[in-house]
C-alpha cells in the first residue's frame, strides 16, 4: 500500500502553535485548499484520536471515503462509527494495512498526529509525504514526529509556492536508510 503523510508545519517544524491544537487557526487558506484537494482524490484517510477529536465537527462523511481513527479505546467512539465511512480501531498498523489491502485499498492518506506519524515511520510504512511549510516560527508546539530516532532520506518530487507570503508545498518520496 502506498502511504502518504500529509501535514502542515511551520518553518521551524511545528505542527501546532504552542499548546493549542487548532491547525486551522494559523494555516493558510492555500494549505486548506491543497489539503481538501488531496482528500478529494483519496478513498482512505487515517488519523489519530486527538486529530479526530479536533476536527470531528468538520468531517463530512461520504460512502466514497473511509476514515479510520487509531485509538487505544475504540469502544469509546462506538456511537460515532458509521459502517464503511468512519471506523475506530486499536489494530497494530501492519494488521490494519493488511486488512485494508484485502479490501482493495491501494493508497492511504495519513493525516496525523505526531504519535501516529511516528508509529508509521518507525515501521517504515510511509512512502511519500506532502508537507505544507507555513512561513511562521512558533518556537514550541508539537513536532511532525514524536520523540524517535529516524534515518530517512527524502527525494524531492515537487515544490510549489502556494501564495505570496511564501507558503510552500513540498512533496517527497521517503527512502529508509539502514
Amino acid at each position: 500500500m502506498n502511504i502518504i503523510l500529509v501535514m502542515v508545519i511551520t518553518a521551524d517544524g511545528k505542527t501546532t502553535k504552542w499548546t493549542e491544537s487548532a491547525v486551522h487557526d494559523w494555516s493558510s487558506h492555500e494549505d486548506k485548499k491543497h489539503f481538501q484537494l488531496l482528500k478529494s482524490r483519496h478513498r482512505l484517510i487515517v488519523m489519530g484520536r486527538k486529530t479526530y477529536e479536533r476536527i470531528k465537527s468538520e468531517i463530512v462523511l461520504s460512502t466514497d471515503t473511509l476514515r479510520i481513527v487509531m485509538t487505544q479505546r475504540p469502544s469509546d467512539f462506538s456511537r460515532d462509527a458509521v459502517d464503511g465511512q468512519l471506523e475506530f480501531t486499536d489494530e497494530p498498523v501492519a494488521t490494519l494495512i493488511k486488512r485494508l489491502e484485502a479490501k482493495g485499498y491501494e493508497t492511504m492518506l495519513l493525516v496525523g498526529g505526531s504519535r501516529l506519524n511516528t508509529e508509521f515511520l518507525n515501521n517504515k510504512l510511509i512512502n511519500e509525504c506532502y508537507l505544507t511549510i507555513e512561513p511562521r516560527f512558533f518556537g514550541s508546539g508539537n513536532n511532525l514526529f514524536a520523540n524517535t530516532k529516524a534515518n530517512v532520506s527524502l527525494e524531492l518530487m515537487e515544490l510549489r509556492q502556494l501564495n505570496h507570503q511564501g507558503t510552500l508545498m513540498v512533496h517527497y518520496r521517503l527512502h529508509y536508510d539502514h
